[in-house]
């Protein structure tokens, strides 16, 4: 019988490996965050294919998606091509249950894409399967750049 307080010796390496196994998933996590902001802004894509899922999505705040990793892809390059290749510096990066928090700024030229962004990153086990970005609402976004882009090749 165990006294009151008292950790029963076979709970504890269990609770080891949770603690452990929830260590790796969010520095793998980290890494995945890091590896996708370092493959956009070096326009090493194979990087970013490799940590999200072919399904992943990235959608702003009005609600416009580009879905799909090649679409994604697709889209961040024609976007840097055509604004003098902006970079995205990570300033914090939050774990909230199996999601990151992700608060950085873009660095451009440009007004309309110079400044602040947050993104809530979602994982499918260890890779990204949907972005949520936050700008302010004068400041360009991925998905909303593709939709500017298709209307132009609509008109």
């Amino acid at each position: 019988m165990l006294e009151a307080g008292a950790i029963h010796y076979r709970v504890v390496p269990v609770m080891l490996r949770f603690l452990f196994k929830k260590h790796l998933t969010r520095k793998a996590r980290v890494a995945a965050v890091h590896d996708v902001v370092d493959g956009l802004n070096s326009l090493d894509y194979e990087a970013v294919f490799r940590v999200m899922t072919p399904d992943a999505v990235l959608v702003d705040g009005n609600g416009l998606k580009l879905e799909g990793v090649d679409a994604i892809i697709d889209g961040d390059r024609a976007f840097r091509e055509q604004a003098d290749r902006p970079q995205i510096l990570i300033d914090t990066l939050d774990h909230s249950g199996d999601e990151v928090l992700v608060r950085g700024h873009i660095n451009s030229s440009m007004p309309e894409i110079d400044g602040p962004v947050m993104w809530r990153v979602y994982f499918d086990g260890l890779r990204i399967a949907r972005v949520e970005i936050t700008r302010p609402p004068d400041r360009m976004t991925g998905p909303l750049f593709a939709a500017q882009r298709e209307a132009r090749r609509a008109s």
